[in-house]
């Protein structure tokens, strides 16, 4: 998406709402589904994630990029509904690759293996992760979107790697 119009997101123009769901809907849901487990959850999280940017998009002063803050948005929302309900793991059945049976039940266990894993992080460590490791984030937009210093972001993210390695060592 090229660089948003702030006015005109302010004003709710619908055009460039409906652009910037388009634009970032997919990568939103891939983060919350990290971190809830759950495809209904997280299709429901996104959902609302959008609905309380569109109702609160005059607060928006264009400090961070619109993403940052539908991520912050997505991020808070999770961890209220984690709190709210016992975490599930479920596979998202959007990522089959359809490879042949065994080469898929392998890759399902591995996958099975890594998200158990990365469920079992604590909350933080596990946003921090899935955010530097699967959405490829600098440490510093992660530090800015957990108001927490860059130091502490990169020592969550160090102590999450060293216990997923822990964990998963025989993997690799």
């Amino acid at each position: 998406m090229e660089k948003l119009d702030i006015q005109k997101f302010r004003r709710g123009d619908e055009n460039l709402f409906r652009e910037i769901v388009d634009s970032y809907g997919e990568r939103l849901y891939n983060i919350v589904f990290r971190i809830v487990r759950n495809v209904d959850d997280a299709e429901e999280i996104v959902q609302e994630t959008f609905v309380v940017a569109f109702i609160k998009r005059k607060g928006f002063r264009g400090e961070s990029s619109i993403y940052t803050w539908l991520v912050r948005i997505a991020y808070n929302l999770s961890i209220n509904r984690i709190k709210k309900t016992k975490p599930t793991v479920e596979l998202d059945p959007r990522l089959s690759s359809g490879s042949n049976p065994e080469q898929e039940i392998e890759r399902e266990e591995v996958a099975q293996r890594i998200d158990e894993a990365v469920k079992e992080l604590p909350p933080k460590q596990r946003t921090v992760f899935i955010l530097r490791f699967y959405e490829n984030m600098p440490y510093k937009k992660i530090s800015n979107l957990l108001r927490c210093k860059e130091g502490t972001t990169k020592a969550l993210y160090h102590f999450a790697v060293e216990k997923l390695s822990a964990k998963l060592g025989d993997l690799y």
